[in-house]
């Protein structure tokens, strides 16, 4: 007996056929501008580098002024003057003056006490006077003290002048910030024996001797004269 095929209709409703996939559109990206340097930047860095050098140039100044000796000026509240034309090296129709009592050399006028106290009363002394305790600087100048002190007083004496030792440093400084100069210098042979006990220093004088070295330590405490200077006046 022959089999019977069977046939079936088969319908698919809303089917598609696949569809080739298609990749999105790529997006163009914007091309940027280079960026460009902001005005303000290179006003900012110049300021900058001018504060700093304005700050190195005070820095400077205060190192230097503390370095630089102290400037001492004679008032003029003192009575009576003696002016003397000119001085060496400078102009002509340039008056030097100096109070009367003070002696001039140079550009310097220069004072010895007839009345003796410490060393610090005596610093004091002088700067209540627009001056301070004598610096020597120069061998000149240390002959000329020397030429005057023994002129005037005939007997041993010892005057303070404006150098004493440190106290933690035990190195010798003058008064007005003037650096100590090793190669003018007049001490005794021997002296400074003991700086640190005796911080001080003496200028002493003896009649009938020519010696230049005639510096001595001693202590602050004693009593001497003392010899004051400042810059003289000019007119």
């Amino acid at each position: 007996m022959a089999s019977e095929i069977t046939y079936a209709e088969v319908k698919f409703k809303d089917t598609l056929l696949p569809v080739e996939a298609k990749a999105p559109p790529e997006k163009s990206t914007p091309q940027r501008e280079p960026c460009k340097p902001k005005l303000w930047v290179p006003w900012l860095v110049s300021a900058l580098l001018l504060l700093l050098c304005v700050a190195l140039i005070i820095t400077l100044i205060g190192m230097l002024h503390k370095q630089s000796p102290k400037a001492y000026k004679l008032p003029a509240t003192f009575p009576e003057w003696r002016c003397a034309l000119g001085t060496p090296g400078s102009k002509e129709g340039v008056w030097t003056c100096c109070p009367m009592g003070w002696k001039p050399f140079r550009a310097n006028c220069y004072y010895l006490s007839s009345d003796s106290m410490s060393w610090d009363e005596s610093e004091k002394n002088c700067t209540g006077m627009g001056s301070h305790l004598v610096v020597i600087n120069t061998q000149a100048e240390q002959d000329f003290l020397l030429s005057w002190t023994k002129d005037i007083f005939s007997s041993r004496r010892s005057y303070f002048i404006g150098l004493s030792a440190q106290e933690v440093e035990a190195q010798w400084r003058w008064v007005d910030q003037t650096p100590y100069n090793e190669t003018t210098k007049f001490w005794i042979p021997g002296e400074p024996s003991s700086p640190k006990k005796e911080k001080c220093t003496s200028f002493q004088v003896h009649s009938g001797t020519q010696a230049r070295q005639n510096w001595n330590d001693v202590p602050c405490s004693i009593s001497l004269n003392r010899i004051c200077e400042a810059a003289a006046a000019f007119i």
